[in-house]
């Protein structure tokens, strides 16, 4: 049985408490912020499991398709999420995007699962949205990746601070350095893009709604099609 699978059935477990209608909210909070820490943990032990570990695994490759509309605005948030699990993005173009994800098969896995759901998460976000102009929409999605980002790193460096510090920092360096490798050898001529924003409100609107959502994978309530990271190469 995969460490994931025993994870994912604990957080499960916390979001069922926080997501019940019974729930009181104080609790609520508790049991999401928990669910929230043990996703951020669960990448450092294995980090620290893998460095012990006379087996080494290699980082993978999976492939993932980004539908319009707004596609390069959803690889923020697939960046997001990716880059605080020691994931790294590579993006193929076009309005309709295929990406390459690499990295070790558990975080994969965690990517997958929080992505789809901050995925859902962000469109219940727009869906209540005043405004509806493309360019509001594009950069609403873009706060809400950055906003999600910036929480990500900071339950990142907290959970490492607490694991113990220096050790835990030289495996996911490690961790981290397997991975550019891996990246380097499959991509070697790659290129960083930029990206844009024309409407400033819709930024700000997506970053308050970003400041909410829930940072643990589950069903958040929120309904809509799954999307796969699928084993393969670019």
């Amino acid at each position: 049985m995969q460490v994931a699978d025993t994870v994912l059935a604990r957080i499960r477990k916390l979001l069922a408490v926080a997501e019940h209608p019974a729930t009181p909210p104080a609790e609520a909070e508790s049991a999401a912020r928990a669910a929230e820490r043990l996703i951020v943990k669960h990448a450092i032990d294995e980090a620290l499991l893998s460095a012990r570990s006379e087996t080494r695994r290699r980082p993978e490759l999976r492939s993932l398709v980004i539908d319009a509309p707004y596609a390069s605005a959803k690889v923020v948030l697939l960046s997001a999420v990716a880059s605080a699990h020691g994931v790294r993005v590579i993006t193929h173009g076009g309005e309709a995007s295929r990406a390459t994800l690499v990295g070790f098969d558990s975080d994969l896995r965690m990517v997958d699962l929080l992505y789809t759901s901050l995925l859902l998460q962000a469109a219940s976000g727009l869906r209540r949205q005043s405004s509806s102009g493309r360019a509001y929409r594009r950069a609403f999605l873009i706060g809400f990746a950055a906003e999600v980002g910036d929480r990500l790193r900071q339950a990142r460096v907290a959970a490492v601070a607490a694991s113990g510090g220096v050790s835990t920092e030289v495996a996911l360096r490690n961790r981290d350095q397997e991975v550019t490798e891996v990246l380097e050898e499959n991509f070697p001529r790659l290129r960083t893009s930029r990206i844009s924003i024309s409407d400033r409100g819709g930024l700000i609107a997506g970053r308050k709604s970003g400041a909410a959502a829930n940072l643990a994978t589950g069903d958040n309530g929120l309904s809509g099609a799954r999307a796969s990271i699928a084993r393969g190469g670019s």
